[in-house]
């Protein structure tokens, strides 16, 4: 079980490795990192521990609320205590810590933190205006008398995973490339909320997801996916967009059509976990077009769902 700190720890912890990041997905090559840590600091009796951000920097630099962040902060604690890392460290990112220089940030690490050694990604930079690129970084843990390793980034079909390389792929409706990048479905979490309901009145019940604006949205379109409920697995439809044929506006929405399932679940918290793309938004001339279309993303996505077969 992870210890999880919201700030700087109120008093010293043990001597630690200690990994620097946003971790924002916790992908393959945040997993090998983090592993690679935890091997450190159990060859040298240490503490593992993983230091990250809330906002995002970028995030909060650009005031941008425009869909951005692979994981919500609950996502990425449960993600990051999965991995076997004994302390997570949320540092509250504002202009405080970013006028902070490498050295002057390292020194106040080592105040919490005691380390042992640093472990981090090649393309790592730490500090105000990110100044603390590999040698400067290597020169201040010098000073302070630990050692700084930088690991490869983890390749796939040549190239880098990343962060940004996730989000091009939701760009693109890729989303079982995201799950190979991800080691898992990418996932969006919310609450259903009462809705206009559209899909009722066309004999579709749909549970509307509650979500975060500020998390990123796979390309609008219609998806076979998974819905975990309470801890159980259900089949379904989900179309992601702004309803087109009813000229909904531009705000997006995210309405899931289980399948097999007729319970009340207003309120609930739901998983909605992405398997395959299966057709783009589409502005039907009528009604009856867009219910025969439901009809068949039902047919296609069970195809997925049941056999794995391309619908």
């Amino acid at each position: 079980m992870s210890l999880m700190f919201n700030d700087w720890p109120e008093k010293p912890l043990e001597p630690s490795w200690i990994t620097i990041g946003n971790f924002d997905g916790v992908h393959l090559g945040h997993q090998e990192l983090i592993a690679q840590l935890i091997a450190h600091a159990k060859e040298d009796n240490a503490l593992s521990v993983a230091l990250t951000f809330w906002p995002h920097p970028r995030v909060y630099f650009t005031q941008s609320v425009e869909g951005f962040y692979l994981n919500d902060q609950t996502e990425k604690e449960e993600l990051l205590a999965k991995t076997g890392l004994d302390v997570i460290v949320f540092l509250p990112f504002n202009q405080q810590l970013a006028n902070l220089d490498t050295m002057q940030f390292m020194t106040r690490l080592n105040q919490s933190i005691p380390i042992k050694g640093l472990l981090v990604g090649e393309n790592f930079a730490l500090g105000k205006g990110r100044q603390g690129t590999g040698e400067v970084l290597q020169g201040v843990c010098m000073q302070i008398g630990v050692p700084c390793l930088h690991i490869a980034p983890v390749m796939l079909d040549g190239e880098r995973v990343s962060s940004q390389r996730i989000r091009q792929t939701l760009d693109a409706g890729q989303v079982e490339e995201t799950a190979r990048l991800l080691g898992r479905p990418y996932v969006l979490s919310g609450n259903v909320a009462p809705g206009k309901k559209l899909g009722s009145k066309l004999g579709f019940p749909t549970a509307n997801l509650y979500f975060d604006l500020q998390r990123k949205l796979p390309r609008y379109g219609v998806y076979a996916t998974l819905v975990d409920i309470e801890g159980k697995s259900f089949k379904s439809v989900t179309s992601v967009g702004i309803r087109p044929t009813f000229n909904d506006g531009n705000m997006p929405s995210v309405e899931v059509l289980l399948l097999d399932f007729d319970e009340n679940i207003y309120g609930k918290l739901i998983h909605v976990k992405f398997v395959r793309f299966l057709r783009d938004e589409i502005k039907f001339d009528n009604v009856q077009d867009l219910i025969d279309q439901i009809e068949q993303d039902k047919i296609n996505a069970r195809r997925v769902l049941d056999n794995g077969i391309q619908a």
